[in-house]
């Protein structure tokens, strides 16, 4: 995790001479070049079933990113993963009242399911603060990618995608901690915010 300075933290990391794409509209991009057969396989390889024309983006939800479920896999925890769904704001809302425990070293990923509707997102990011009695001491700015429409089968991604994140230790470590997370695009849209809790310890209970 790298160091941080404050709320303010909590925006993208900016690539220097990097310039976001242009919103391109689904269709038209369905409909483009379609002689082109190179570009017709990246097309279905980003569009999925979009490509074809056939979306199940529900007409009654504007949502571009539904986030489904937040998972915390931690490597040998009794009771296996710590897992979070967002079917309401009620279960968004009740992350900041409850806390998991992290032993102390552990070793742990993250991985979250989604669905994408009516139009490509593009860079889509996973953004979060650490903090520890009200002062910053972590930030992490994960890139998922970018994603066509699709709802079934949802997309799951799991960060790190090689390796594991390893938990703090010692003493100084251990102890309360409250973190701010945001899902954010290229078009600096927030599509989902939430606030969590939890305990670094020196074993899981």
């Amino acid at each position: 995790m790298a160091s941080g300075g404050g709320e303010e933290d909590l925006t993208p990391e900016q690539t220097p001479g990097y310039v976001p794409p242009a919103a391109v509209d689904i269709n038209d991009l369905i409909n483009k070049d379609n002689d082109d057969e190179s570009l017709r396989r990246y097309k279905e390889q980003l569009l999925g079933a979009a490509a074809s024309g056939a979306t199940t983006s529900p007409a009654d939800d504007p949502r571009r990113v539904v986030i489904d479920e937040m998972r915390i896999i931690c490597e040998g925890r009794p009771g296996g993963d710590i897992v979070y769904t967002f079917k309401s704001a009620d279960d968004v809302a009740a992350m900041s009242k409850t806390s998991f425990t992290l032993k102390e070293g552990c070793n742990y990923k993250i991985q979250v399911t989604f669905r994408v509707h009516h139009q490509i997102v593009s860079g889509l990011k996973y953004l979060t603060q650490v903090y520890r009695k009200g002062l910053s001491v972590a930030k992490e700015n994960t890139m998922l990618g970018s994603f066509g429409p699709q709802d079934e089968p949802a997309y799951v991604v799991t960060f790190p995608r090689r390796d594991w994140e390893v938990a703090p230790s010692g003493m100084l470590a251990r102890g309360h901690y409250t973190a701010k997370s945001k899902y954010v695009d290229d078009d600096n849209q927030t599509h989902l915010a939430y606030e969590y809790a939890f305990d670094i310890k020196k074993d899981w209970e």
